[in-house]
C-alpha cells in the first residue's frame, strides 16, 4: 500500500521513538493528533461472498504540531484501564478478521500479510457532566508500518453503568478524522484498522496524549 512520502518517513521515525522509548521504561513525547487511515475502497454494489476483493486504499493527512503524552514506564496491557485527564481508557478485547462486512451488505478483504483488527473498547469520563470531545483522527494505533486513525467505528454510550460488548455493535460507517467523538458516562467503542498481520510485532493504542496500550494479534 503506498503512502505519500512527505509523511512516512516522519510515522516510522515516531514509531521508532515509541518502541525505543517503551522499552527502555523512559517518558514518552509523541505526536498525537490526527494521522492517515488506511480506507478501503468501496465497491459500487453490494457484494456476496463470493465476489472479488476490494482493495483497501490508504489516504494520508497532516499532522499538526502535538502535545507531550504523560510519562509512561511501559505501555499498559489489555484489560487495564489508563487514565487521561478525566478519561479512563481500557482497551477491552482485540479481534483479527480477514474480511469485514459494512452496513450488512459490504465485504471487505485483507491483502496477504496485512488483515483488519477489530477493536473493544471503554471510554468512562469520570467527570460525565462535563463531556469530553475528541476527533476520530485522535484515536490510534501505532504499528512499525505507520500511525492509523480507524477506518470504521462505532460507539455506544451507556449511563447505567452496566457492562456492554462493543461487538454486539454493527459497523456501518466509514470514519472521517476531522469527525467528533462525544464522551459521556461510559462511551464503549468498537474500532476497525488496517495492520500488517505480524503476529511477532507490538502494537499501541492511544487516544489523544492518554498514556498508550500495547497488544499483540493473537491466531
Amino acid at each position: 500500500m503506498k503512502r505519500k512520502p512527505m509523511y512516512r518517513q516522519a510515522a516510522l521515525a515516531l514509531v521508532a521513538a515509541l518502541f525505543v522509548l517503551a522499552c527502555a521504561g523512559g517518558a514518552l513525547a509523541v505526536t498525537a493528533t490526527p494521522v492517515p487511515s488506511n480506507t478501503p475502497e468501496p465497491t459500487d454494489t453490494p457484494l456476496p461472498t463470493a465476489s472479488p476483493t476490494a482493495t483497501p486504499k490508504p489516504t494520508s493527512t497532516p499532522k499538526p504540531t502535538a502535545t507531550e503524552i504523560p510519562p509512561t514506564l511501559t505501555p499498559a496491557p489489555i484489560g487495564v484501564a489508563v487514565t487521561y485527564d478525566s478519561l479512563e481508557i481500557t482497551l477491552l478485547d482485540v479481534v483479527p478478521h480477514s474480511q469485514i462486512v459494512t452496513g450488512g451488505s459490504y465485504f471487505y478483504y485483507s491483502k496477504p500479510g496485512e488483515t483488519f483488527i477489530d477493536l473493544a473498547v471503554r471510554v468512562r469520563n469520570l467527570e460525565p457532566d462535563n463531556p469530553v470531545r475528541i476527533p476520530w483522527s485522535y484515536i490510534y494505533v501505532v504499528e512499525p508500518k505507520g500511525i492509523w486513525y480507524p477506518i470504521y467505528g462505532v460507539t455506544r454510550i451507556v449511563n447505567d453503568g452496566s457492562e456492554f460488548d462493543p461487538y454486539n455493535l454493527d459497523i456501518k460507517f466509514e470514519i472521517k478524522g476531522e469527525d467528533i467523538v462525544e464522551f459521556y458516562n461510559d462511551t464503549y467503542l468498537r474500532l476497525i484498522y488496517y495492520v500488517v498481520d505480524d503476529p511477532d510485532q507490538v502494537l499501541i493504542f492511544g487516544i489523544g496524549d492518554s498514556p498508550l496500550i500495547h497488544f499483540q494479534l493473537e491466531k
